[in-house]
C-alpha cells in the first residue's frame, strides 16, 4: 500500500467505503454524496493549511483507493 493526498477523482472509491454500513458501523453519522465531497475538500484544505490530513490508502499494485487514514486536528469537549 501507499499513502497519497486525496483528490476530487477519489470520490467513487471513497463513496464505496464510506457508505458501506459494515465498514462504518461504529461511525457517528452516515455519509451521502455531499458529505463525501466535503470530506475530500476538507482534506485538500488541511494539506494546504497544516501540511497533513487524511491520506488516500492505495493498493500499490493496482492504484485502487481502498480507504483513508491519517491525522486530523479536532476539538473534543471544548
Amino acid at each position: 500500500m501507499i499513502l497519497r493526498e486525496m483528490t476530487e477523482n477519489d470520490f467513487d472509491a471513497l463513496y464505496a467505503v464510506l457508505v458501506d454500513s459494515d465498514i462504518m458501523e461504529h461511525y457517528l453519522y452516515t455519509f451521502d454524496e455531499d458529505r463525501i465531497r466535503g470530506w475530500i475538500r476538507k482534506n485538500i484544505e488541511r494539506y494546504k493549511v497544516f501540511g497533513f490530513g487524511l491520506w488516500a490508502v492505495v493498493l500499490k499494485e493496482t492504484g485502487e483507493m481502498i480507504g483513508d487514514c491519517g491525522l486530523t486536528m479536532q476539538i473534543i469537549n471544548g
